[in-house]
């Protein structure tokens, strides 16, 4: 009866330590969330988490992002491309990474003093870079 009892539990534990763990592809982050709110960024590779409690939020992908921005008043556009180099430094906002950039890029082509591809990628660049961004490449054309 011992015996069993502790099969029974030995099973239990297994079993819930096994319903934890959490595979992230390779290049890509994943967000955790506890009971809904944004916990940590955890990076390729195999996680535990606690079940029931934790769970695995978007799935981002760290390279090859590609935007095509208009500015609101339709005086411009740009295309992008960037990476993600630190998403620890993101937290949260990994979530909605494009939709922030495009709102940067827009304010940027918004700002004046941007008139060609170099410099707008330079400034796009210190706006993000603080997350842990970086633009590789872009195109502008300015009305």
């Amino acid at each position: 009866m011992t015996s069993l009892l502790l099969l029974a539990a030995l099973t239990l534990i297994l079993v819930l330590g096994a319903s934890g763990l959490r595979r992230v592809p390779a290049q890509r982050v994943a967000t955790v969330r506890r009971f809904g709110r944004y916990r940590r960024t955890v990076g390729p590779g195999w996680h535990w988490l606690l079940p029931r409690v934790d769970r695995t939020g978007a799935e981002i992908e760290l390279l090859n992002h590609h935007l095509h921005v208009q500015r609101d008043d339709a005086g411009g556009e740009a295309e992008l491309y960037y990476q993600i180099l630190e998403p620890e430094k993101a937290g949260e906002t990994l979530e909605r990474m494009d939709d922030w950039v495009a709102a940067q890029a827009r304010e940027t082509m918004g700002g004046g003093g941007v008139d060609s591809p170099d410099e707008f990628k330079n400034e796009l660049n210190r706006r993000v870079g603080r997350l842990g961004l970086r633009v590789v490449r872009c195109s502008l054309h300015l009305a």
